[in-house]
């Protein structure tokens, strides 16, 4: 890709930064010279007072020792009141040679004595007048000097010698007015300069000293130019002026010199690198500009979208760009959509459809096929297993589902398509050249086996007849539901032909399970402890049959609604246990069950902790055991043709009606319904056993009249004694 414009924007702004830098840099290095300026400054000045300090320091160490031998020296005082003894100058002169000695700031010393106009340096006496600091001597005798220290001053000894520079100390002899002489005491001020000297390095620093009058006790040698004072102090104590500093270089005098253009330098060139960059950015925008107006015309067709312009070019085009992808993502979204639904409308066509709609067949050619043949492929137990996982789980083993059933049948060389026609069962067509019937029932075993080693649930397979033609594909496909709604019965985890669940539907007989319900309901009502017997022949009667799942349903509901309707019957308490846990339990059972176990174990469940729960109710009743003894004595002598509520109140003491009520509140049924029952019951076992006539069976239960017996009969079991003896020798006979 050609990227022009971009080493263009990048040599644009390369002289910008360069100059913007420049800038920068110059500024630094002003800001370094001025700090170091202050920086040295500080420091100097901190020499300044210490080298000050240092020189009043070794002054007044000499002016107090020369005080001290004025006050304690006894030679120097005789010889200031006039004695004249070679012995005593003697000893004054050796003291002040000691003194020099032991002080090399001095240079030399001279004594003056007024009474006589006498001069002594400690080698010769001689005259006031002729001697070579005679100015200096008259005017230092009546002057008042607030510091001892002279300013600088030139002397020599004698005549034969070079003046040099000294500074002396003067003290009058006494104290005070109308004093009797002078002690002189010259420091040189090479010595001094020596001394300060040996304090700094004097290639990089200089000290210069002036006196009170401004005259330099001495100076460094050194241009004037290359000096740069950064420390002026005064000393209190002798006057003098002190000033330091360093030499500069050429280079940071240079830059010192030249701090003021730098910085308009600098200013001058931050300006440039602003207008630079407001002229090259003008400049680098106009592209952009030229396609922001492009992006406008052509993709928005001129509406009115330029407003967002000022606020941010850059959005103006990501959000074209955005909008042109979202629409590009959508149309190619639609298009994939309407063909995964135009695939899935064609296989729901060939799959539901009778007589084939085939509208797609040109766009969505079929591989080619002899015979056509249909498989449901259901996941078993979904509320237990499969729905328990998320949303995005499900799609996940959907996905893997549908892969394995494709890899399969692709090791066979078999060509599939598969659906998922519900949430739960996913479709396979089978186009078969070739292929048995039994290689089909093989890769579906292989399925089976798959999902039940590697994933956390079971599947069940359905397969339809082979079909010859597409016409014929929905029939196989609805034999393979077909198939499916036995699995209840026949069980999970395998395979169900359609000739299986066909053989299965030929068992159903439903008279047969409704009398089963009957007997469950009535020894449950009656609290009869061998109700669980009852309950299991129910459903193995389910399971002999091989009841479809929609049969177990419907005869599941039955089983539920003569329960209410029975236990209505009873007392309120009763009925209100059944309607508040179980009845919402049962009904909730028979809508989620996949399996007739599991639907087994959860009513059983139910009606057991029911049982339980109607038995408490029953026991806490005071009439409870009166009428469990009723019951039984009735099923002892059902056959009396006398028993009636009359007889049975004499027989244990209770008035008929209150026998009545508390028979209805504990059977849930009156007195003559539940004889009638007891009697019917065992009249069955005779007609269906021995070859009595009708009326010796009503005989053998309590009816003296054949007539009432054929009548109650018919209206407990809805046949005639006869009809039912009849059907009794068939089901034997099979």
């Amino acid at each position: 890709m050609n990227k022009s414009w971009l080493r263009k924007m990048i040599w644009s702004y390369i002289p910008i930064f360069l100059i913007l830098f420049s800038f920068a840099y110059f500024m630094f290095f002003q800001t370094l010279v001025e700090q170091n300026e202050k920086n040295s400054r500080q420091s100097n000045e901190s020499f300044a007072n210490q080298l000050l300090l240092s020189v009043d320091v070794s002054l007044k160490s000499v002016d107090h020792m020369i005080i001290r031998e004025m006050m304690n020296n006894k030679p120097l005082t005789d010889f200031f009141d006039g004695h004249d003894d070679v012995y005593l100058k003697y000893q004054v002169a050796k003291r002040l040679t000691v003194l020099k000695q032991e002080v090399p700031l001095i240079d030399s010393f001279y004594l003056v004595r007024f009474s006589d106009q006498l001069v002594y340096n400690g080698n010769v006496i001689g005259n006031i007048e002729q001697f070579e600091d005679f100015a200096f001597i008259q005017k230092m005798r009546n002057r008042e000097v607030k510091s001892p220290w002279t300013d600088v001053r030139t002397y020599r000894e004698f005549s034969f010698q070079n003046k040099k520079d000294v500074i002396s100390l003067v003290h009058h002899v006494p104290p005070g007015p109308g004093s009797e002489g002078l002690f002189v005491i010259n420091i040189s001020a090479a010595s001094l300069q020596e001394l300060v000297t040996g304090m700094y390095d004097v290639d990089k620093a200089f000290v210069d000293i002036y006196d009170r009058n401004g005259i330099p006790l001495f100076r460094q040698a050194g241009e004037a130019e290359q000096k740069e004072v950064l420390t002026r102090i005064h000393s209190q104590y002798t006057g003098w002026t002190v000033e330091s500093g360093v030499y500069r270089g050429e280079i940071m005098g240079l830059a010192a010199s030249l701090s003021g253009v730098w910085m308009l330098l600098g200013v001058l060139v931050f300006i440039a690198g602003v207008v630079s960059i407001i002229y090259i950015t003008r400049k680098n925008y106009k592209p952009l500009e030229d396609l922001i107006m492009l992006v406008h015309d052509k993709l928005l067709h001129g509406k009115d979208a330029l407003g967002s312009l000022s606020v941010n070019e850059f959005a103006f085009i990501e959000s074209a760009i955005n909008k042109l992808a979202e629409k590009s993502k959508t149309f190619e979204k639609e298009f994939e959509n309407a063909a995964l639904h135009k695939r899935k409308n064609f296989f729901n066509d060939l799959a539901f459809s009778s007589g084939g709609l085939y509208a797609y067949t040109d766009s969505l050619p079929l591989p080619p096929y002899n015979r056509i043949k249909v498989f449901v492929i259901e996941i078993d137990n979904p509320e237990q297993l499969f729905c328990r996982y998320k949303a995005p789980d499900q799609s996940l083993f959907k996905f893997v589902l549908s892969g394995v059933a494709n890899e399969m049948f692709d090791q066979h060389d078999g060509r599939i398509w598969l659906e998922w026609t519900s949430q739960l069962q996913l479709t396979g067509m089978v186009f078969m050249s070739e292929q048995p019937d039994t290689g089909i029932s093989d890769i579906c075993e292989s399925i089976i086996a798959w999902v039940s080693n590697n994933l956390k649930f079971t599947v069940t397979i359905g397969l339809g007849e082979s079909a010859d033609s597409l016409e014929d594909a929905d029939v196989s496909y609805k034999e393979a539901a077909e198939a499916l709604k036995f699995k209840a019965a026949l069980g999970h985890n395998r395979i169900i032909t359609i000739q299986e669940a066909r053989q299965s539907a030929d068992k159903n007989t439903n008279n047969k399970h409704l009398q089963a319900i009957h007997s469950l309901v009535q020894r449950f009502r009656l609290n009869e402890e061998n109700w669980p017997g009852d309950f299991r022949l129910v459903f193995d009667g389910y399971r002999e049959c091989c009841l479809s799942k929609n049969k177990i349903i419907e005869l599941s509901h039955y089983l539920v609604a003569h329960m209410d309707l029975h236990i209505s019957q009873i007392s309120k308490d009763y009925y209100a246990i059944w309607t508040q846990t179980a009845l919402p339990e049962a009904r909730r059972m028979i809508g989620s069950f996949d399996t007739l176990e599991e639907l087994q174990l959860g009513l059983y469940k139910v009606l057991e902790e029911l049982a339980e729960r109607l038995t408490a109710l029953r026991e806490g009743r005071q009439y409870h055991q009166l009428m469990q003894n009723v019951k039984a004595y009735i099923e002892c002598n059902y056959a009396n043709p006398d028993l009636s509520l009359d007889y049975l109140s004499d027989k244990f003491s209770i008035n008929p009606k209150y026998l009545s009520q508390l028979f209805k509140e504990e059977c849930g049924e009156n007195f003559l319904e539940f004889l009638a029952e007891v009697r019917i019951q065992h009249a069955k076992k005779w007609l269906a056993e021995h070859a009595d006539s009708i009326q010796d069976v009503g005989e053998r239960v309590g009816y003296v009249n054949a007539a009432t017996f054929r009548r109650v009969f018919r209206r407990v079991e809805g046949i005639s004694p006869m009809d039912y003896r009849k059907r009794s020798a068939m089901t034997r006979t099979g």
